[in-house]
């Protein structure tokens, strides 16, 4: 199986294929959309991926980790939560998982908690997880699957990563190509207005901001993998090789982080204007300007 096998669009299936080739996986995963047994499939195949122990293609299927990912027996690998949409999810599962948290895993050195359909937790159940979710211990990873993100809290959205198995189909204009393009070049410059300009069609367009902070997220992907491997196979070569120059890899880490940001609170549908303002200043400042 692989990730061709799933619904995602371009931009997601890029992004992935980014956090496996740096081994660089986000330690928080939403995944929304789909059906449930999708979601669960997807959310299984992802924590595959994650405890992987190839050096290359994740999941490879023939690593020992693999192997008991097949058979469903990983011990670095614990689901938690009903496959049903309308069960509950209790607030001692939450505080179960949080004490297990902390133990280190048995086989590798990553540990994966998938938990079923977190739509179903009430405000308690949610709360018995922010404080893991916002420290975790450095091997553990929590994917979560859920109908919508709109059935989570705030505080756990503003954590996670969210990936969505919809709209597979859709393909990123060339419009939203080339201003991600020109905003990911304007942020190394040192003069603001570079960004200003490069952003003002955004200003004017809020229909292209989802799409385009999507690719800026690839850019920035692809730069760390460039930076961490020498190796640019990226869409966008010539801007990838420009930002793997100016830019370090705590900065493009940074990058990264604060586009997930942006991305959260346009979803959240905070003020445009303000949005596409505070865009400039905090991409400007994750590189250092």
């Amino acid at each position: 199986m692989t990730l061709e096998n799933f619904n995602l669009n371009r931009v997601e299936r890029e992004v992935l294929l980014s956090y496996q080739k740096n081994n660089a996986f986000p330690h928080t995963i939403l995944v929304e959309g789909g059906t449930l047994s999708t979601r669960l499939s997807f959310a299984r195949f992802l924590a595959n991926m994650i405890v992987c122990t190839s050096i290359s293609e994740k999941p490879c299927g023939v690593c020992k980790a693999c192997i008991k990912c097949n058979a469903q027996s990983n011990p670095d690998i614990k689901e938690y939560g009903e496959e049903k949409v309308n069960a509950t999810f209790k607030v001692e599962l939450s505080r179960e998982i949080r004490q297990d948290a902390f133990v280190i895993p048995n086989d590798g050195d990553k540990k994966v908690y998938i938990l079923k359909e977190a739509q179903n937790m009430n405000d308690a159940s949610e709360n018995a997880l922010l404080k893991i979710l916002e420290e975790p211990p450095h091997f553990d990873f929590f994917i979560m699957t859920s109908e919508s993100r709109n059935a989570m809290l705030d505080t756990i959205l503003s954590r996670s990563t969210v990936i969505s198995l919809k709209d597979g189909d859709r393909e990123i204009s060339r419009e939203c190509l080339e201003l991600a393009t020109g905003i990911a070049l304007s942020i190394c410059e040192s003069d603001e207005l570079k960004t200003l300009e490069a952003l003002s069609v955004l200003q004017a367009k809020k229909d292209l901001f989802e799409e385009t902070a999507e690719c800026l997220k690839v850019i920035f992907l692809d730069t760390l993998k460039y930076k961490q491997t020498q190796k640019n196979n990226s869409s966008y070569y010539e801007a990838v090789d420009i930002l793997c120059n100016k830019l370090s890899v705590n900065k493009i880490y940074s990058l990264i982080n604060t586009t997930d940001d942006l991305q959260l609170r346009f979803k959240q549908n905070a003020n445009y204007n303000l949005l596409v303002t505070a865009m400039c200043v905090e991409l400007r400042k994750a590189a250092g300007k």
